[in-house]
C-alpha cells in the first residue's frame, strides 16, 4: 500500500527519497528547483553528477535546463569559496550548503568543482535522446538495428510503407484497381493516427519490401 502525503515543497528541506511527485504550474520555478536539487545532491555528497539523470521533453527545454543546472553549479561553487559571505548571501540554497563548518564547506565546494569538470558528460536529455543512449549502450545485447536512427515523427516512414505497398500490390500485371487512392491510404494509416513520438527507422525498409520496425519509448 502506498501512502500519499501532500505538503508544500521546500527546496531547502529534506532531500527527496524514493518516488516523489511535484505538482507545479507554469512559472512556479520548476527549473530553478531541479537545478537547486541537483546542486544539493552533489554538494552534500549524496550522489555524483554521473549518477543523476534529468530527462525532459523538447530540445529547447533540455538546452535551457542544462544551462540552468550548470549555472547553479558554477554560482554555488564560487559562492562557497567564502563561507562567511555565503551564509549571508540571501540565496537560500547557498546559505543552506554553507551552514556547516568550514571544512565541510570546502568538501562541498570540491564536489561541485569535480562535477563541473565533467559536466559535458551529465545526463540531461530529452526522452528520445535518453532512449537512444540506452539502446546504444546495450550494443549487441539490445534488439536494435545498427543502421536505425530516432525520429520524432514517423510520417515519412508511413508514406514510404504506403508507397511500397501500392507498388507491390497494384503495379503488377493484371492487378485489380485499388480500393481507395493514395491520399486516403495515408490518412487512414495507423502511424498517422497514433503519432508515436519515438520511432526507430530502418534504412533498409525499402529493400525489405516496405517493412519497417518502430520502437515506442
Amino acid at each position: 500500500m502506498t501512502a500519499t502525503l501532500t505538503r508544500p515543497f521546500e527546496v531547502t528541506g529534506e532531500l527527496p527519497r524514493g518516488t516523489t511527485v511535484l505538482e507545479a504550474s507554469a512559472g512556479t520555478g520548476k527549473t530553478f528547483t531541479i537545478a537547486a536539487l541537483a546542486a544539493r545532491y552533489v554538494a552534500e555528497g549524496h550522489a555524483t553528477l554521473p549518477q543523476i539523470m534529468i530527462v525532459t521533453f523538447g530540445r529547447e527545454a533540455t538546452r535551457e535546463l542544462r544551462e540552468r543546472v550548470r549555472g547553479r553549479f558554477v554560482d554555488t561553487e564560487r559562492g562557497l569559496a567564502d563561507p562567511v559571505a555565503a551564509r549571508a548571501s540571501g540565496d537560500p540554497v547557498l546559505e543552506l550548503l554553507a551552514d556547516v563548518d568550514d571544512a565541510e564547506v570546502a568538501r562541498r565546494r570540491a564536489r561541485l568543482a569535480t562535477a563541473l569538470a565533467g559536466f559535458d558528460a551529465a545526463t540531461i536529455a530529452t526522452t528520445h535522446q535518453f532512449c537512444q543512449g540506452m539502446l546504444t549502450g546495450l550494443g549487441i545485447v539490445g534488439d536494435t538495428d545498427p543502421d536505425g536512427t530516432f525520429v520524432e515523427r514517423i510520417d515519412d516512414v508511413v508514406t514510404e510503407v504506403v508507397d511500397d505497398f501500392y507498388l507491390r500490390k497494384y503495379a503488377v500485371p493484371d492487378a485489380p484497381p485499388p480500393d481507395f487512392d493514395r491520399a486516403t491510404a495515408l490518412r487512414r494509416a495507423p502511424g498517422r493516427r497514433s503519432r508515436r513520438p519515438c520511432a526507430r527507422r530502418s534504412r533498409s525498409a525499402s529493400a525489405a519490401g516496405g517493412c519497417t520496425r518502430s520502437t515506442t519509448c
